[in-house]
């Protein structure tokens, strides 16, 4: 494993400030290529939100990310996700180490990220396993446009439906690691079994190696993020700590089912997620009349109010 002693790979921030340092137990860090339109304004509006929650940050500027990351990527390992972090934990020695991916940022202060570091937290990601209603809704139009009246529309998209208090199905977007041994442990693993088995996306390895090296014997200390502080659009009545707003894109990715014989992770050991969904699985969502529509053939037949709040936002939010 390249433990990030190859400094220099990382040795230029793009954006840093390290003023508030002393009031955090904990440094925000991102890295991005430029050549990718548009991240060089995402950076920007990370920064430009750790600065107005008082956040330590350092965002690095590199020159290729490892195709775990994306499938354009390159092999060279210095540049998963998972050295990014063990470097900025050798860097930052005796702070934490709060991870975003840079099309995210904040709308508000991570209240329970202070709140990980202080409880001794190895290690915090959001887990669809652990979430009862981790259904997701798209907009019909498949567009997320300021003023645009079919961006109201959403139709439920995807669920996982299975629960666990142990396991681990991550979206890895947002990461927290304490500036621990057992921290740098998982770290280690996850680069080896990135580094074994390329073809999958990192957060897919990330799954793997808790749920299989992690599991038994294990003295690491877990917390699940809640949808805030990970908020996609796909989860428009939540609102966002850290939002991601654009749309995910479908990417032609591996399904990392097993490895050697063991699993990504073990349905066979988790619940049955039987809570109804919040919003019915059939139904259109009226995000702006706050209206749940049900059609049969083609035809509307039922019109029920809905007192949830919703909040929608156009992809290029937050960009001056």
């Amino acid at each position: 494993m390249n433990t990030g002693k190859r400094g220099d790979d990382f040795k230029d921030s793009y954006k840093e400030n390290l003023r508030f340092l002393d009031k955090k137990t904990f440094v925000v860090c991102s890295m991005f290529t430029p050549d990718k339109a548009g991240l060089v304004r995402c950076a920007d509006r990370l920064a430009r939100s750790c600065e107005k929650y008082e956040l330590p940050y350092s965002i690095y500027q590199v020159r290729e990310i490892h195709k775990s990351l994306s499938p354009s990527g390159t092999d060279d390992l210095t540049f998963t996700k998972a050295n990014f972090i063990y470097f900025n934990l050798m860097r930052f020695p005796g702070r934490n180490i709060l991870c975003l991916d840079v099309d995210m940022f904040f709308m508000e202060h991570p209240d329970d990220i202070v709140k990980a570091g202080e409880s001794g937290c190895d290690f915090a990601v959001y887990n669809w396993l652990n979430d009862e209603h981790n259904e997701a809704y798209l907009p019909v139009n498949g567009k997320l446009e300021a003023g645009n009246r079919e961006s109201d529309f959403y139709v439920f998209s995807h669920s996982i439906n299975f629960l666990s208090d142990e396991q681990l199905l991550s979206s890895g977007g947002v990461q927290f690691y304490g500036n621990s041994p057992e921290a740098k442990h998982l770290l280690e693993l996850w680069q080896t079994i990135i580094s074994k088995n390329p073809g999958y996306a990192d957060d897919q390895y990330l799954d793997y190696t808790y749920n299989n090296f992690i599991l038994g014997p294990r003295n690491l200390k877990p917390l699940w993020l809640d949808k805030s502080y990970i908020r996609f659009p796909w989860w428009p009545h939540v609102k966002p700590v850290i939002l991601h707003p654009e749309l995910c894109s479908i990417k032609k990715r591996g399904r990392l089912e097993e490895i050697d014989g063991r699993k990504r992770f073990y349905p066979e050991r988790c619940r049955r997620n039987s809570s109804d969904f919040m919003f019915p699985g059939d139904c259109i969502i009226d995000t702006k009349e706050h209206m749940l529509l049900k059609h049969v053939d083609g035809r509307m037949v039922e019109r029920i109010p809905t007192n949830q709040e919703f909040r929608i936002y156009p992809e290029d939010v937050g960009f001056e």
